[in-house]
């Protein structure tokens, strides 16, 4: 047994060495990692910001075979896109400016767009206008429910020790002790003056350009209508209508109540939503108005019959003459039966109050 034993620890012994040499050995290198090089990144281009909606509105029209239709009209600082259609009629009754309402385009295919086009059957001319884009809204303050507590005041650091300059410092008359004179500054002569320079070797940077300051969105709204309104007046437009859907019928509205004493305008209000840079509702416009309104609105959806309730009851408080509302009905499905109906509907008030006021 114990010569079997030394066998085995023999062999034990010399496995182990062999091992422990094998571990020893440098690794060899890889010949494809020495030859690998390392290429720096290029960094990517910037991307181009996206065009907001508006803009790609416009360039849709430009490549459609409404493009003949689009205007280019001014506001004092800037630029917007119109859709121009004249009436079908020898004598056109007047003028309809059309405002979309948010996220749309001034060619809706839903109320805008085919508005725009059936009016001039009926002697109008259309005047739909690219609003722009709302702002983006900004980020809600956390409110403030309680006051402050313990663990909400902020403690100061301390201040860091300066230590006192402990070196006698040196008084001005001992300085001047032993201290020569300083000579007398030499006078200056012409010869050693500099140079004069001449004027007309300076050159002046130019100038740059004044900032264009955009104004506030209501304020563009406002820059936007007048245009239109501008425009309508050089084909001499016996009356200019402004109609307005969703959000577009609350700045319609504010526009009349603003300047609809100077500018008599009557004023269509089609399924209108309250937009949230308004800050009088459609029952304070309405109870101040003073020139006539249609207000058409959907029966089918709840709070749509209830924000019309509210309405009614405004006019009716202030016995506002000229208000007149009218309920219609959607159905699933027949989309083309709906704008119809709204299109003989809107046309049949309109040509009411343009034949009662030619009389």
């Amino acid at each position: 047994m114990s010569a079997i034993y030394r066998l085995i620890l023999a062999f034990s012994a010399g496995l182990y060495c062999l091992t422990a040499s094998a571990t020893d050995e440098p690794e060899t290198p890889d010949p494809a990692a020495e030859t690998a090089v390392v290429t720096p990144s290029i960094p990517s281009a910037p991307r181009a910001p996206l065009l907001s909606r508006n803009v790609l509105a416009a360039q849709a029209i430009q490549l459609s075979a409404d493009a003949k239709q689009l205007l280019d009209l001014t506001t004092p600082v800037e630029h917007f896109s119109a859709l121009f259609l004249p009436a079908n009629t020898a004598k056109p009754h007047g003028m309809v400016i059309l405002l979309p309402g948010a996220e749309e385009s001034f060619d809706w295919p839903l109320v805008v767009g085919p508005l725009r086009r059936k009016l001039p059957d009926a002697g109008w001319h259309t005047l739909s206008l690219n609003l722009p884009e709302l702002p983006s809204p900004a980020l809600p303050s956390p409110a403030v429910t309680a006051s402050m507590v313990a663990e909400q005041i902020p403690v100061a650091p301390p201040e860091p020790f300066i230590e006192p300059d402990l070196t006698d410092s040196i008084s001005d008359e001992e300085e001047d002790v032993g201290a020569e004179p300083e000579p007398d500054p030499e006078p200056v002569t012409p010869e050693s003056s500099p140079p004069a320079i001449d004027a007309d070797e300076v050159t002046e940077e130019p100038i740059a350009p004044p900032a264009i300051v955009i104004p506030a969105y209501p304020q563009r709204i406002t820059n936007f209508i007048d245009a239109a309104i501008a425009y309508a007046q050089t084909f001499g437009a016996k009356e200019i209508i402004l109609l307005g859907h969703r959000e577009g019928a609350h700045w319609a509205l504010i526009y009349q109540h603003e300047y609809g004493a100077t500018q008599p305008l009557r004023t269509v209000l089609i399924a209108p939503r309250s937009s949230d840079l308004i800050h009088l509702s459609y029952e304070t416009l309405i109870e101040a108005s003073i020139v006539p309104i249609a207000d058409f609105y959907y029966k089918n959806a709840a709070t749509e019959r209830q924000a019309a309730k509210q309405r009614l009851q405004a006019s009716r408080r202030t016995a506002v003459k000229g208000y007149h509302q009218v309920g219609l009905t959607s159905a699933a499905g027949t989309i083309e039966h709906e704008q119809e109906q709204l299109f003989r509907r809107v046309k049949g008030w309109l040509n009411k109050g343009f034949n009662s006021s030619s009389k």
